[in-house]
């Protein structure tokens, strides 16, 4: 093997440093990548609530914070459910009101984390309906039964003065399905988000009623995992909270950057209905600190006892592990994220 000495021409010792230099960029790149932690992440809906996740994955923050995060797209929060349970999953940015019923059941189930501790929905419906007289006997379409759209449904037609039974509820899945089917008139009413409610808007349709202020402080989406991984993989949990802590925050203070991932996220264009949704969420919607919302677990709680008794046996406390959240605000993490 050729020797390199300080006697070596200057051009060799050069070629022999830049060599070496590249070998240990190269092995540290190796490095750095070996250490990132592979996560899959199930949301179930393209919405305004997965945009501050999406981007975070497009700006690296989660890498920053040693996570290969995957987004993986499961149709309606009950599904979605499922798949945390059964481990499809690790975390699942997911409906409160599915994953509570989950763990009365007796499902692994353990919130983590809050997205949206408010119920973000509105009664979407075609000119004709402008009372509930107009409403009854209609079409509503939601995502799926158990979901949070079935909720809100139930929400907005009991602030109506009606019954369930009053109307004709359909699961029709994602808000896309659900936009084309009120195009295409085959429903009459949709329990939609913004931006998709300001766009049915344009197209004519209006608000019959907002849920979000009738519901109060009943949840909409959160971050669940089975409480055995959480268990396993508390290092795993903090990463990931960090990472979705600092891409709200990341989300909230830049506008421009922000609107142009969440348009191409969601596949909109930079108008006013951007506009609208975003100073919504931001103003509305998405907390400093993404903490599970125990006053909105135990509204749900309550609201669940009729259909499962054994509701009435659980506490708020017992469903979650805010362990990661904790010590990150011991740590000062959120105070370095207003600096």
């Amino acid at each position: 093997m050729q020797q390199f000495s300080m006697n070596s021409t200057p051009v060799i010792r050069r070629h022999v440093l830049l060599a070496a230099l590249a070998l240990c960029t190269f092995a540290g790149s190796a490095l750095a990548q070996e250490k990132l932690i592979p996560l899959r992440v199930g949301y179930d809906g393209y919405s305004m609530t997965t945009a501050p996740m999406s981007f975070a994955l497009k700006k690296g923050i989660f890498k920053k914070h040693g996570i290969d995060l995957t987004m993986v797209y499961v149709d309606g929060g009950p599904t979605l459910t499922q798949a945390v349970v059964g481990g499809s999953v690790d975390i699942g940015q997911n409906g409160y009101t599915p994953a509570i019923a989950a763990a009365i059941n007796g499902a692994d189930i353990a919130f983590i984390g809050g997205i949206s501790n408010k119920l973000p929905f509105q009664l979407v419906v075609k000119d004709g309906i402008k009372t509930a007289a107009d409403l009854k006997g209609k079409k509503i379409a939601i995502s799926r039964y158990g979901s949070s759209t079935d909720t809100a449904a139930t929400f907005a037609v009991e602030k109506l003065g009606l019954k369930r039974a009053d109307v004709s509820i359909l699961q029709l899945g994602g808000e896309g399905t659900r936009t084309a089917a009120m195009l295409s008139g085959q429903i009459d009413a949709s329990l939609e988000q913004y931006p998709r409610t300001a766009e049915l808007m344009e197209q004519g349709y209006h608000v019959l009623i907002d849920v979000t202020g009738v519901a109060g402080d009943y949840p909409n989406t959160s971050y669940v995992t089975r409480r055995s991984f959480a268990e396993k993989n508390p290092d795993t949990i903090k990463r990931f909270m960090a990472a979705v802590s600092e891409g709200i925050h990341f989300f909230k203070t830049n506008r421009t950057e922000a609107e142009q991932a969440t348009a191409e996220f969601l596949k909109l264009k930079i108008d006013h209905v951007m506009d609208v949704t975003y100073t919504r969420y931001v103003d509305d919607i998405f907390p400093d600190v993404p903490a599970p919302s125990l006053k909105g677990i135990q509204i749900v709680l309550d609201e669940l006892k009729a259909k499962l008794p054994a509701a009435a046996k659980f506490t708020p406390e017992q469903l979650v592990d805010t362990r990661a959240l904790d010590q990150l605000k011991a740590e000062g993490f959120f105070d370095k994220l207003k600096k």
